[in-house]
């Protein structure tokens, strides 16, 4: 007779099956979807035993609850009920994992299943077996294993759905989205949560009424636990909006059952997802808004709030809810993202307060590693301040302060003296606090914890200026740990420790750290890339700091060739760039969504030459690839007069570029007259392509392609001037992101059929465009065209129309954006907004059914967000997004009659034999400079080629 039905067949024994206690091991700041719980079946008279471990992991004694539950395995093993001996084992596995004693908990994981897989696959053997892959995913997960926790919790979805377990199946699916996360999977984990909760709703556009009501068979418990990892997921995303009315439903149902730990970890995701509209507001203005008096305000509101001021009041309410929670790591994450807000904003009276509450909470919080990831971020915030009081102005500060809001340029100034007399804890204190982390991961044989407490033991000698300490301490935190299994670590440690080589003056070393770096962030792309999971995590202070300085060691002469860099280090240099421009653009997404093949400039176009711009601490660097060449390299000195607005103070650059760049657009209204109007083309020119000319011309270069760095992207390169004329005028120009996106092919002239779309009317709060309906009309008269305009141009139809017909040209006259911000970059139908993320779903059915991509996108009434000088990642987007090999757009709102004339001119030369898209732009371009009425370089300077120039 088997174990199940001897326990059946005895009355004295009773079966428990108990649920208990959701586990919390999860990364500090992020409120995440809990994921397994402990498993208890028991015989009568080892209840006691079993109640006693039960009673104190509920009390957080997991040292003790440790110690039970191996007893219990004992009994269980002793008296050979192998059932009851898996789950004991499990739940000493669970306990492991909230003292941070990870192998441990993987071995009494593994000692689990490996007994119940001995067992006859009965109803009740699987069930639990699932169970225990549950908390064997969460162990993987917190590990960083997070392929392996989503098959785990692939696996144990598959067994809940074999014996009928609903519930079960809903809570691993919602940890398959929590694993998904990790992975950088985002659009999939929405997808997942959006099945599991039986919402219907496309690309992850949430609205309220879509939430309105949810299956009977989903447990209340289960739809705040899927609506709180759906909130997370649309943050991370940059869909922040719908994360704030995901997360307020989730809030709704949680008040319903009167959960108060639910509602805290809930407060926790909305004051992070409120910080970051805050956030965002800044981005695109450009300037720290005034913060001074802060409005009151609520976690729960029915107010639109508008302004960073009333989002930030918004979010210090929700962490102040959140600090209500009863578990103690809930109290301190909001804490800690309070001071963290506070230091943001500057409100120093605040500091003393949160520094002495997450003390004493710390004194209460067992060994674990989250108690130790909690002293880290408490001694980063510490060190964020002591730097500001004890600034290093010539020194590279630690990576760990690269997103120090101190850091940031704002308008509001420090005061020193009101800092000064909060009596902030020292140095010493720091150090000690992070010593105290040391030891405790000592004492519980986490490599990772400790690596990474060593770490920022390192960064404090840095930020005093002891280098040899300070390597000495990261160089013991890379021996700690694995490159392949962890590289999220070693890319921050080996970015630390390629900044104190520097420091010293060692190239050579700092390069090979750097390149360290560098590749751990390219494995990363899922993880670092794209995901934003801690609110402080940002791509401009985190990531691209990173290449930036490699390029920068790379482009240092060697002492045996002073003024010379080798061939090797301009190929890798410039493959970092390239690199770079996908890293931004992944990250824009939020998705890990592009891919890339490299490519030679030979391969693509014999005529074309590719420069590489990149802005430098102090220098202005400029590598040049022509066909079959060698590559050149030139770099002009830059003065230091400001610093860039919102630049890191780790990666300032000379604010001349950018007042260069500020002058050109000054420049560029017709209408306002100059003495010197050419003076920023000329000194652009002088920059970029002067040094170039000989070369470009012994090699009888007819195109010139740009890969652009920062504000750079947005200056239109045609107008360029070298004193006598414009750069249009000697040569054909396109941008790229990069060669790796690009594919060798000329545009087919055989049979062009165009797709032409806009809208005339006002519309949605845009103005007028009365030339579109000319636009439309001398392209339909010039080649074969299909018109939508107005009423006609909605969503619907425009996809239809691309799904059932080949078309090689779209051309879209209508408004629409580009941004820095992916949800602030769209183009506008007759019935709604078209985001930037959505663009490829007008081609996944072409895609589907083989027909050829669209070769040429035309965007003839769109422009860059006001005063977001980074806009052009946006259009940079819509060109990978969209699928076309190239795209045609404006970098400003231009003159309707104008826009007509140069596309008439574009697509007449479009159609001869022979002619490049990049060659038919600059006809057109050419015949307004050299009318009468639209010399000026506003009327044509803003059409720009974006992709494949053939």
């Amino acid at each position: 007779m088997n174990l199940i039905k001897k326990l059946y067949g005895r009355r004295s024994l009773i079966l428990l099956v108990l649920l208990f206690l959701i586990s919390l091991v999860v990364p500090l700041f992020v409120a995440q979807v809990s994921v397994s719980t402990p498993i208890v079946q028991t015989q009568q008279d080892a209840l006691q035993l079993i109640q006693q471990g039960r009673t104190l992991y509920q009390a957080k004694q997991f040292v003790e609850a440790a110690t039970i539950w191996q007893q219990a395995a004992d009994v269980f093993a002793t008296r050979g009920d192998k059932l009851n001996q898996a789950m004991a084992l499990s739940n000493l596995s669970l306990t492991y994992q909230q003292l941070g004693q990870w192998n441990e908990a993987k071995i009494a994981i593994s000692q689990s299943i490996s007994i119940l897989q001995t067992l006859e696959n009965t109803p009740i053997q699987q069930g639990i077996f699932a169970a225990i892959l549950d908390i064997k995913g969460q162990l993987q997960l917190v590990l960083g294993e997070s392929a392996n926790a989503l098959n785990i919790w692939q696996q144990a979805t598959k067994t809940y759905e074999k014996i009928g377990n609903n519930k079960g199946v809903i809570q691993s699916k919602i940890n398959q989205a929590q694993a998904m996360q990790k992975l950088g999977l985002y659009p999939r984990a929405c997808k997942t949560l959006l099945e599991t909760l039986e919402i219907d709703s496309q690309d992850c556009q949430i609205s309220e009424k879509e939430l309105e009501q949810f299956p009977e068979n989903i447990s209340i418990s289960l739809q705040i636990l899927g609506l709180r990892s759906l909130g997370n997921v649309l943050r991370v995303t940059g869909q922040t909006k719908q994360s704030q009315i995901v997360l307020l439903k989730s809030w709704q149902l949680a008040q319903t059952i009167e959960d108060p730990e639910n509602l805290a970890e809930i407060a926790l995701s909305l004051g992070n997802t409120t910080r970051v509209l805050g956030n965002q507001i800044i981005a695109r203005n450009k300037k720290q808004l005034s913060v001074d008096s802060l409005p009151s305000a609520n976690c729960i509101t029915s107010e639109n709030y508008q302004t960073n001021k009333q989002f930030y009041q918004q979010a210090i309410a929700c962490y102040h809810q959140a600090e209500l929670g009863t578990l103690s790591i809930t109290k301190i994450q909001a804490q800690l993202n309070l001071l963290s807000l506070f230091i943001q904003l500057k409100e120093w009276n605040q500091v003393p307060i949160f520094v002495n509450k997450i003390k004493s909470e710390l004194t209460d919080l067992p060994s674990s590693r989250m108690a130790i990831t909690a002293q880290l971020k408490l001694a980063q915030n510490l060190m964020c301040i002591q730097s500001t009081l004890n600034p290093n102005k010539n020194q590279l500060v630690t990576p760990i302060l690269q997103s120090c809001p101190i850091f940031q340029k704002t308008t509001k100034i420090v005061n020193l003296k009101e800092l000064q007399s909060l009596q902030i804890p020292s140095w010493q204190a720091i150090n000690q606090l992070i010593e105290t982390a040391i030891n405790q991961a000592q004492n519980l044989g986490d490599k990772q914890a400790q690596a990474n407490s060593l770490g920022y033991l390192g960064a404090t000698y840095q930020e005093r200026g002891n280098f040899t300490k300070a390597q000495q301490l990261t160089e013991q935190a890379l021996q700690q740990i694995s490159a392949f299994n962890n590289p999220e670590l070693t890319y921050l440690w080996q970015w630390q420790l390629g900044r104190l080589y520097q420091l010293q003056g060692k190239t050579k070393e700092a390069i090979a750290s750097y390149t360290l770096a560098v590749d751990m962030l390219e494995s990363l792309r899922r993880d670092l890339v794209v995901a934003n999971a801690d609110i402080q995590f940002n791509f401009r202070d985190s990531v691209e700091p990173v290449y930036r300085e490699l390029v920068d060691q790379l482009l240092q002469p060697s002492p045996n060739q002073p003024g010379e860099i080798s061939q090797e280090k301009l190929k890798k240099a410039r493959d970092v760039i390239e690199s770079l421009q996908l890293a931004e653009l992944n990250n824009f997404f939020r998705e890990a969504c592009i891919d890339a093949q490299a490519q030679q400039i030979d391969q693509v176009d014999p005529q074309a030459a590719v420069i590489y711009s990149i802005v430098l601490p102090k220098r202005l660097a400029v590598i040049l690839s022509l066909p079959g060449k060698p590559l050149s390299y030139y770099q002009t000195t830059l003065t230091e007069d400001t610093v860039l607005v919102n630049e890191p103070t780790n990666n300032a650059v000379s604010g001349e570029v950018e007042r260069i760049f500020d002058d050109m657009f000054a420049n560029l209204n017709p209408y306002i007259s100059n003495i010197d109007p050419l003076r920023p083309h000329q000194q652009l020119y002088d920059w970029l392509i002067r040094p170039l000319e000989a070369e470009l011309a012994q090699n009888k270069i007819k195109t010139l392609v740009f890969v652009l760095d920062g504000v750079l992207r947005g200056v239109p390169m045609a107008a360029l001037h070298d004193g006598q004329q414009y750069l249009i005028e000697k040569y054909n120009v396109a941008l790229t992101p990069g060669l790796q996106l690009l594919t060798a092919r000329s545009l087919s002239r055989q049979q062009l059929k165009i797709l032409a779309g806009g809208i005339a009317e006002a519309r949605q709060g845009f103005s007028a465009l009365p030339g579109v309906k000319e636009e439309v009309k001398e392209i339909s008269q010039l080649v074969s065209t299909e018109v939508l305009l107005d009423q006609d141009f909605t969503s619907d139809r425009l996809q239809k129309e691309i799904e059932t017909t080949t078309f090689r040209v779209v051309h879209l006259a209508t408004h629409g954006q580009f941004s820095s911000q992916v949800e602030d970059t769209f183009l506008l139908t007759w019935d709604e907004r078209i985001n930037v993320k959505n663009l490829d779903q007008l081609l996944k059915e072409r895609e589907g059914q083989k027909q050829s991509p669209i070769e040429l996108l035309i965007l003839s009434a769109c422009q860059t967000a006001t005063g977001d000088k980074r806009a052009v990642l946006g259009l940079a987007g819509v060109a990978v997004r969209s699928g076309a090999r190239s795209t045609l757009a404006t970098l400003w709102s231009v003159q309707d009659q104008s826009t007509v004339d140069l596309m008439s001119q574009f697509y007449k030369t479009l159609n001869q034999s022979g002619v490049s898209k990049a060659e038919a732009l600059r006809q057109a371009q050419l015949s307004l400079l050299h009318s009468a009425q639209y010399q000026h370089p506003f009327y044509w300077a803003s059409f720009v080629l974006v992709g494949n120039w053939l």
